[in-house]
């Protein structure tokens, strides 16, 4: 386990005090310590185990002691609270190593100083062709209003019988109508926070595939603060646009503030991005370091100006997950549809759902 990570643990667990919660808790350590989407649908059975066999040896070893009191120079070790880096070996299989790693590996480095991540060009084409297939859901969607059409398609009534008067006569010709197309637009925010570090490359793929594919989106990142990156992602290559990106984000994979953020976005690009015809859509896990009152008031905004508000959270791929953390909590009430969001598999339930027909 790395300095940094404890570091974000222990922080977590500082803001939140979730000692009277074992979930909260749960949530505190398997955002900081997990660091891929195996271990974060491992962790929530691997923290029950780890605690039920703590006070099964607690059980143990009170049974084995002697009437003779310890030392009181000596620490009980079997009663004391399980440190971080225990935590993380149970997460990792008690596997012991040599050596303890002292650097945060990070797909994106804040200051640029890692290698651009090496994109697959298989798994490029698989998303690019899922998020190909979301567009024309999002272009075809249909509003409520009818428009003529000369295909046989749904009869329209009213203007048949409605002719048919005027013209004094029985119905001679029949009319008919289809759902107007809503001509949709759509806004793509996403964090790009430390507790997201281990969906960035995915996420990273998604957003150029929909800028590529998709005219009408305006794309936006966001750690402590807010950045439209949709020029960035229009470049000709994926690694382009990561580099100008990189080079423009000076927070990437830092803190998480989500209410300054949408509060910036409110103020700033929300009069030209959001219309009654606007898709907004927000990738984050809730997750929030600053003013949480600030994400329900901005969050509020955004739901009234758009047409729909979809929230995209890595974390609620877990069975036992629960929106407990208070970020979340208060962006809940203005969102219309949250799924599931964090590799190719989950993007592919996202084009099934139905919140977009």
């Amino acid at each position: 386990m790395t300095i940094a990570e404890e570091r974000d643990a222990l922080a977590a667990m500082n803001i939140l005090q979730p000692y009277e919660s074992t979930e909260t808790l749960q949530l505190c350590l398997q955002t900081a310590l997990c660091r891929s989407p195996q271990q974060l649908h491992l962790f929530p059975k691997l923290y029950q185990t780890y605690w039920r066999e703590l006070d099964r040896a607690v059980d143990s070893k009170i049974k084995e002691e002697t009437e003779e009191k310890p030392s009181p120079t000596k620490v009980n070790q079997s009663q004391r609270p399980p440190t971080i880096h225990e935590i993380k070996n149970w997460l990792h299989g008690n596997k012991k190593t040599e050596e303890t790693d002292v650097a945060t590996y990070s797909t994106i480095d804040v200051f640029g100083k890692n290698s651009i991540p090496v994109f697959e060009e298989k798994e490029m084409r698989e998303i690019f062709r899922l998020v190909k297939k979301l567009v024309e859901k999002i272009a075809n969607r249909r509003s409520r209003r009818f428009q003529s059409t000369r295909k046989r398609e749904q009869l329209d009534l009213k203007k048949t019988i409605r002719k048919s008067i005027t013209r004094g006569a029985d119905i001679a010709e029949v009319f008919y109508k289809k759902k107007k197309k809503e001509n949709l637009k759509v806004v793509l925010i996403c964090d790009v926070s430390r507790s997201m570090e281990m969906y960035s490359r995915f996420f990273i793929q998604f957003m150029f595939a929909f800028q590529k594919l998709f005219p009408k989106v305006n794309t936006f990142v966001f750690s402590t603060s807010l950045h439209p990156v949709s020029e960035e992602l229009s470049k000709k290559s994926l690694n382009r646009s990561l580099e100008k990106i990189i080079s423009k984000v000076n927070n990437w994979s830092g803190g998480t503030k989500i209410g300054a953020s949408l509060e910036e976005f409110t103020q700033q690009y929300a009069h030209k991005n959001l219309t009654s015809k606007t898709l907004t859509i927000i990738l984050s896990d809730g997750w929030d370091t600053g003013d949480v009152d600030l994400i329900e008031k901005n969050m509020k905004i955004i739901h009234r100006k758009s047409l729909q508000v979809l929230w995209l959270n890595p974390l609620a791929g877990s069975d036992t997950w629960k929106p407990e953390v208070q970020g979340m909590k208060a962006a809940l009430p203005y969102v219309d549809a949250m799924l599931p969001f964090y590799n190719i598999e989950s993007l592919r339930n996202v084009v099934r759902s139905s919140i977009l027909r």
